[in-house]
């Protein structure tokens, strides 16, 4: 193998990694709100998030085993769905697939005082999906509206419909769900974003900053005596 080709394959492989979710760019999460919606003592979101120095961006929480307290912040892996294996549950594609379409019936209510009652079972359906013990907070009638949203996810939801959800899930979550520095969030691009896009973007930065830290480096030169 000739020294061209040598340098073709280390720079294929190189952006291979950086391209992989955010692996090694410096992806940064700050809690900054809760709202205002609460069910059984619980903040229910939609939430508002500084994320990789985005202010006030929505996120809504899958996570009920782990705890955000506002001001803290994070380093975070942004997941898309084909990437669920590195996401806080992992492959449960069916579970993320449903957790979205009952994300987008949230943001349709949130905003509305009167259905802040209705974002509480949203939020609380979310949870379940993935943490049952999220359940036993709630009182019968509680329990049986958060049923009702369930009932209604489709049965025919694919990764597809979801392009523009993007995972935020916690690094150094060592132990699993239950041990991390802060919750897993969906971020919904905006209308006509993709995730994809979104990881790509994040790809693309981490390889410009470690061009550039290679062209700032002195150069090596072999002394002449």
């Amino acid at each position: 193998m000739n020294y061209s080709t040598q340098k073709w394959w280390g720079a294929a492989v190189l952006a291979l990694l950086c391209f992989a979710p955010c692996a090694f760019a410096n992806s940064n999460l700050t809690m900054t709100g809760a709202g205002n919606n609460v069910m059984a003592g619980v903040y229910v979101g939609p939430y508002t998030a500084t994320v990789n120095g985005v202010a006030n961006t929505p996120v809504i929480c899958d996570d009920f085993a782990d705890d955000s307290v506002i001001g803290h912040s994070w380093n975070f892996t942004a997941n898309n769905f084909s990437t669920l294996g590195s996401a806080l549950w992992g492959n449960q594609t069916n579970n993320y697939e449903a957790a979205a379409w009952l994300t987008l019936q949230m943001l349709s209510l949130n905003g509305n005082s009167s259905n802040a009652t209705q974002v509480g079972y949203l939020s609380f359906a979310i949870w379940s999906l993935f943490d049952q013990n999220a359940l036993n907070h709630l009182n019968s009638t509680q329990l049986a509206g958060v049923e009702s949203w369930l009932i209604k996810v489709p049965g025919n939801l694919t990764p597809g419909q979801f392009a523009n959800f993007v995972l935020l899930t916690p690094q150094g979550c060592t132990n699993g769900p239950g041990s991390c520095p802060g919750q897993e969030f969906f971020e919904v691009m905006p209308e006509g974003g993709s995730a994809a896009m979104y990881l790509l973007l994040a790809g693309l930065s981490c390889f410009a900053a470690m061009l550039l830290k290679r062209r700032q480096a002195p150069a090596v030169r072999s002394s002449i005596g």
